[in-house]
């Protein structure tokens, strides 16, 4: 995937990985050539009430859980400390 980058006139090129935990999927994570890192969650990891554990702050019983996964997790430079430690 190569999305035109408006701020640079330059192609930005991404990669994409699919996370998976235990068979089911979590979701997207996008890395741009810019150094930004997108996480985005499915909508079938968000909506099931027993998905299995990718933190303790997506965990079903966690207060802000649903609102935490409703956008995507954007970090420019790094990944979100979550995932900072899997992939390198």
């Amino acid at each position: 995937m190569s999305p035109h980058n408006q701020e640079s006139d330059q192609i930005d090129e991404i990669n994409v990985l699919k996370l998976t935990l235990h068979g089911k999927l979590v979701g997207y994570l996008a890395g741009f050539q810019s150094g930004r890192n997108v996480l985005s969650f499915a909508a079938e990891f968000k909506d099931d009430p027993f998905r299995p554990t990718f933190s303790l702050i997506t965990h079903p019983n966690f207060p802000n859980s649903v609102k935490l996964m409703s956008q995507p997790w954007v970090n420019n430079q790094r990944l979100h400390p979550v995932l900072s430690n899997l992939v390198y």
